[in-house]
């Protein structure tokens, strides 16, 4: 029976859009050929990841950042940019032309497959309208497509992202966002988008049974986004949790100052990102201190973990910190301070069962099998 051929394109931008598809592309991977396009830190992780796998070329392309503010895309400062990038050497169009050309080559005869899936990559969508195939987004950001999301929120709106959404992906057979919070419809929205819940990744998943079985310690997981600086000097963290002695903070960091390390308060310990100490942590700790990331705060609502999130100035991460804040599972704050982290710590108990009761807001379960479903159904059913 002939393997179905996919190209699967992931986002490269930090961490949360390669662990979304992870769960996904496991499956999968089992079960069809499957060409992913893929770049910075997705590139990374699926080409060990897939090393070995038969089923699976990893094939890198480069999309340049395009700008945006709250009024929309700047595309001014945006051609500054690719400008720049072509002058140091990076010519995007040539090394996504030939990925395409690669995945050409793969999939044999017309190149064409029978379906494209693109988590936030463009350059998949261009392969999938170039030949007539079928193209599904899964993301998160799709929502803001078909969702009420008036608000400025830290300076920030999804005015940016709705347009590098229509800019990336004019058109799409199906439109899929992961959300771990209900998301309320817009009347007058041209896109048509299906809300799932988020894709928790197996690990996270035996977590939970983890969490239920053992009993919690006094501590507290930070960890420290790799997308973007962050609002605050480590020291200055440091600092704050050395004030709060009767909890034990674990911080995970990209860049981790063995000189800072070494002098850091008794009651802190520092690790680096892919520490693989961070599970052990996560199954223990009573809560996390974290930026605000979707993959991230979808877990912790998962595994009924009290949040205090330190937007970074990304709508995204503005619109999860808030309906954290506001719904009583954590604490939504422009900065890790002393007396709003004294406030969190002391009504932990409190979140922990905002979180457990809320039947109104959160979006419970893992999406992936819904999703899976579907893209068998429709697209791989032959």
């Amino acid at each position: 029976m002939r393997k179905a051929k996919i190209l699967y394109g992931v986002c490269g931008i930090g961490m949360g859009h390669t662990y979304r598809q992870l769960p996904l592309l496991d499956v999968l991977a089992s079960q069809a050929q499957i060409v992913m396009f893929v770049y910075g830190e997705s590139l990374d992780f699926y080409g060990k990841h897939f090393a070995g796998n038969p089923n699976v070329s990893v094939v890198p392309v480069s999309v340049p950042f395009y700008v945006g503010d709250k009024k929309g895309l700047d595309f001014a400062e945006t051609a500054r940019r690719i400008a720049a990038d072509k002058a140091r050497g990076v010519d995007h169009d040539a090394i996504n032309l030939s990925a395409m050309a690669a995945a050409q080559r793969i999939f044999g005869g017309d190149g064409k497959p029978d379906l494209v899936v693109s988590d936030y990559c463009p350059v998949s969508a261009q392969y999938a309208y170039s030949h007539g195939a079928p193209l599904v987004t899964i993301d998160q950001q799709s929502k803001y497509l078909s969702g009420l999301f008036t608000e400025e929120l830290g300076g920030t709106t999804c005015l940016d992202e709705v347009a590098r959404l229509r800019l990336f992906f004019p058109k799409a057979d199906r439109r899929i966002a992961c959300s771990f919070f209900d998301v309320e419809k817009n009347p007058y929205a041209r896109e048509q988008v299906l809300i799932v819940p988020p894709c928790i990744k197996p690990a996270i998943v035996d977590l939970k049974k983890r969490r239920r079985r053992k009993a919690l310690t006094n501590s507290v997981l930070v960890y420290i986004s790799s997308q973007r600086d962050f609002v605050q000097p480590l020291e200055e963290v440091l600092q704050v949790l050395a004030k709060a002695p009767e909890f034990a903070f674990t911080v995970f960091v990209k860049e981790l100052p063995e000189a800072l390390a070494a002098s850091a308060p008794a009651n802190v310990k520092l690790r680096r990102h892919g520490d693989p100490r961070f599970l052990d942590h996560l199954a223990e700790c009573k809560a996390v201190i974290s930026t605000g990331g979707h993959s991230l705060v979808s877990e912790l609502m998962y595994l009924g973990i009290p949040a205090y999130l330190i937007p970074l100035a990304v709508y995204e991460q503005q619109v999860n910190s808030h309906v954290v804040g506001r719904n009583g599972f954590g604490v939504c704050a422009e900065t890790l301070n002393v007396a709003e982290l004294r406030c969190f710590l002391a009504n932990l108990d409190g979140y922990a069962e905002n979180i457990r009761r809320d039947r109104d807001v959160l979006v419970r379960g893992s999406g992936e099998r819904q999703i899976l479903n579907l893209l068998k159904r429709r697209y791989l059913a032959g």
